[in-house]
């Protein structure tokens, strides 16, 4: 039609080839046109008006809008022509020419907003009335004028003479107007792109090209010009009607549709089950992932009810709670609801269920997520577990264990009988993992629960408390042997040795029995007191077990008290080391000291060795005091030295000590500080030491030997007595017991042993040193077998290094008298 206009505009445009149509074809044609036309305008006013989510939908609603003005002008520009019956006033083309001009520059104007305006927000339904009731105030005020004083308006078109300059300028204008539209459709069309701007540059173009036609009409209403005209006016508003429709429909359905596929789409992949119910409970759709979960077919589950998924006698309980749901509805969100979905199979899944709501034309309707819960409740039961159970032996825990034994004290509140807590502490533990690894002290605890496990009740709890220690709660005890033989029979099954890694290992174990109500009516003191009781029993000699009574309490307080008053004589100087002579056997001059740790408390009084050493081992006290004592006996050994009276002195290390990789360094930094001579400081160790961890002592003391220590083997014959560690271990010198020198030379047994180790010292190339001598006759014997050196009361008890010193100088006076 663009192209065809160019040869059309040529023909009308030469005044000597006048084109005229009969006026009464005209009129006809012309009404049937604008009739034509004010339709289209309506159509684009009522899809404009009731525009559904466009992208510009207020600019849409807008030019909807003005059409409504644009129809009804065109509709009385046809009622107003010459020939029609005349409208409130005589119909003249002046009439006619005045709602023309108008609905074309009310058309032009529109397109030209429509073009420049951007996206327009959505007007309220609330706000339309009110802009349509102005646009109709506008129409009825422009209309009134036209249908009464149209004759008053500026002359548009004058019988005889035609159309008026003014007339011929409105009309430039409005094509005009659809020029500068049409650029700016051109520099938008990249944004307005899915507007239908190809129809919308036709639609405006085709206006234009309908004014350039209008402007070359004759004096007479009824020229091919003005015909021509019309039709490309109408082909405008079609074209318009078209992008009207598309944006006003067709676009926003296109949209819901792909919405609806999208929703269909995530419905169909979700993860969760989704089901679409009325108020009656039946099902009007069902997901995919229903399907896995329920194990029902889609198509199966429409139109059947949701109880489906309960089990028989539930269903009517959830009819009437779904009845009242619909009745006060409200959303529930995920989370809120834990259920039991009854799967086809019958199985029972745990699901949760969020449902939502909303009303359709009156008719209910629920929509239910399902959630399969399965995993994560099986998740939560293993965090559970972990969280209540060792990781280790897949005992319970401390944390369990508590919980039961409070839950069985409160039981024994209301009945007759006991409970008992069992506290086992595997023996020696410590020394399968420096000697075998950490790996193999797991596998010992592993096959130990099993044990103790197999020996118990099923109903008697086993827990691993942490490390190598257990608890045991038996409950509903008619009496204490219950418990008693239950512990025996838990020793018995740790008798026979465990296979860790290929090797024999011991796995035997003391237990602490404490029971309630007798003992302790609460978890904290009846652990406690077990943890005492089992203490006892190590103290008892292991492999054993001890009840709970009184005493121990009040020796754990004891050892508290000690504990404290310990640490505080240690950091406030508080100590003493007093210094046993070592005599020859012959000469009876001072070879050598012991240096001996002594305390005494303003509270406690005179505290032995036997009772607050143990203390100090059980408190790791023992490292400090060790230190202590090391650090003294230095610093005395350097002050005899450089008194001219060098002597050797023995200084006892604990087990503890030997434990440390570091201790050569210690020693040798404390002989460093001190200035002693390394040869004049005597390591004293005992058989236990040595046999625990003979790996361990070997390279310690050969280590210490390489200072220039020497090294004092102390108690011999009361523990091992094994000649293949005396041959392995740097040792020089060998010290009897005093349980051996005692009761000599009255006890044959006593002098037996005595004379054998002194035998097998000289065999071995060690020197000798009793303990003990208190007798002449003990130093008589030990002078006639050949024992180098004694220490005892019988030449003097242990002394001070002031007292000692003075010993050493009336020594050295009397040696250099008899010289």
């Amino acid at each position: 039609m663009l192209l065809l206009s160019l040869p059309l505009l040529w023909l009308v445009s030469h005044p000597s080839r006048p084109v005229t149509i009969a006026p009464e074809l005209f009129l006809f044609l012309h009404s049937a046109v604008e009739l034509v036309s004010a339709l289209v305008s309506l159509l684009v006013f009522v899809t404009g008006y009731r525009a559904i989510l466009p992208a510009r939908k207020g600019a849409v609603v807008l030019l909807g809008l003005a059409f409504l003005g644009v129809g009804v002008l065109d509709f009385l520009h046809s009622l107003s022509d010459t020939g029609m019956p005349d409208a409130l006033s005589p119909n003249s083309m002046q009439k006619s020419t005045y709602f023309w001009i108008l609905a074309r520059m009310l058309a032009a104007t529109t397109l030209l907003f429509y073009a420049l305006l951007p996206a327009q927000p959505n007007i309220a339904e609330s706000r339309k009335p009110f802009w349509l009731a102005l646009m109709l105030v506008a129409l009825s005020l422009v209309c009134t004028i036209g249908l009464l004083w149209s004759a008053r308006v500026p002359a548009l078109f004058v019988e005889g003479s035609g159309r008026t300059p003014l007339l011929t300028g409105f009309e430039w204008l409005t094509i005009g107007a659809n020029a500068l539209t049409l650029w700016v459709l051109w520099l938008r069309r990249q944004e307005l792109a899915r507007e239908c701007v190809t129809a919308l540059i036709y639609a405006v173009a085709l206006s234009a090209v309908s004014g350039l036609f209008f402007t070359m009409a004759g004096i007479l209403d009824h020229d091919a010009a003005s015909g021509i005209g019309h039709l490309y006016k109408v082909a405008a508003y079609l074209y318009l009607f078209h992008v009207t429709f598309n944006e006003a429909l067709r676009r926003p359905l296109e949209r819901l549709e792909t919405q609806h596929q999208r929703e269909k789409l995530a419905l169909s992949v979700a993860p969760d089950g989704v089901l679409w119910v009325n108020r009656l409970g039946q099902i009007l759709m069902a997901n995919p992932a229903m399907e896995t979960l329920s194990g029902y077919p889609s198509q199966e589950l429409i139109g059947r009810n949701v109880d489906i998924f309960l089990p028989p006698h539930l269903r009517d309980k959830h009819g009437h709670a779904m009845r009242e749901y619909f009745a006060s509805a409200n959303a529930r969100a995920m989370g809120s609801l834990d259920l039991r979905l009854m799967r086809r199979d019958g199985r029972m899944l745990p699901v949760d269920i969020s449902v939502g709501h909303w009303e359709d034309e009156s008719e209910q309707h629920a929509i239910a997520y399902v959630r399969d819960l399965t995993e994560r409740k099986s998740f939560e039961e293993s965090l559970r577990h972990r969280a209540t159970h060792d990781e280790l032996t897949g005992l319970p825990n401390r944390w369990l264990f508590r919980l039961q034994l409070n839950q069985a004290i409160a039981q024994t509140k209301r009945s007759e009988r006991r409970v008992a807590a069992l506290f086992l502490d595997l023996d020696d533990f410590k020394t399968v993992n420096d000697s075998f690894g950490h790996l193999a002290g797991d596998e010992l605890l592993v096959q130990v629960s099993q044990r103790l496990r197999s020996a118990l009740r099923e109903g008697d709890t086993l827990a691993r408390l942490g490390g190598d220690e257990f608890g045991i709660l038996l409950s509903d005890l008619n009496s204490v042997d219950e418990a008693v033989t239950v512990a025996e029979k838990l020793l018995l099954s740790l008798d026979l040795p465990c296979i860790v890694q290929g090797q024999e290992v011991d796995a035997s174990g003391s237990i602490g029995l404490a029971f309630s109500p007798d003992d302790a009516q609460d978890c904290d003191n009846l652990l406690r007191y077990a943890d005492l009781a089992m203490y006892q029993a190590k103290r008892a000699g292991r492999g054993t077990y001890a009840c709970y009574s009184a005493q121990l309490d009040k020796h754990a307080h004891a050892n508290m008290q000690m504990h404290a008053r310990l640490k505080d004589a240690i950091n406030r100087g508080g100590l003493r080391l007093l210094y046993q002579p070592q005599v020859d056997t012959c000469t009876g001059a001072i070879v050598g000291a012991e240096a001996l740790l002594r305390w005494t408390d303003e509270l406690l009084g005179e505290v032995s060795p036997s009772r607050f050493i143990p203390v100090a081992e059980t408190t790791g006290l023992i490292l400090p005091l060790s230190d202590w004592v090391l650090e003294t006996a230095c610093r005395q050994i350097a002050i005899w030295s450089d008194a001219g009276t060098p002597l050797r002195v023995a200084v006892n290390f604990s087990a503890q000590q030997f434990r440390q990789r570091n201790l050569p360094d210690k020693v040798r930094a404390a002989l460093q500080r001190s200035g002693a001579p390394a040869r004049l400081l005597e390591i004293e160790i005992t058989e236990s030491i040595a046999m625990v961890q003979p790996v361990i002592a070997r390279e310690q003391l050969e280590s210490l030997a390489a200072l220039g220590c020497t090294v004092a083997l102390d108690d011999f014959g009361t523990g091992y007595s094994s000649l293949a560690y005396l041959k392995a271990l740097p040792v020089s010198k060998l010290k009897i017991d005093r349980a051996f020198i005692s009761d000599i030379p009255h006890d044959m047994s006593d002098v037996k042993i005595s004379r054998s180790i002194i035998a097998l010292a000289h065999s071995l190339g060690l020197t000798l040193v009793a303990e003990g001598v208190e007798t002449e006759a003990q130093l008589e014997f030990l002078r006639d077998h050949g024992c180098e050196a004694y220490q005892g009361w019988l030449f003097a008890r242990a002394l001070d290094a002031v007292d000692f010193s003075a010993r050493l100088d009336f020594q050295n006076l009397r040696a250099a008298d008899t010289f």
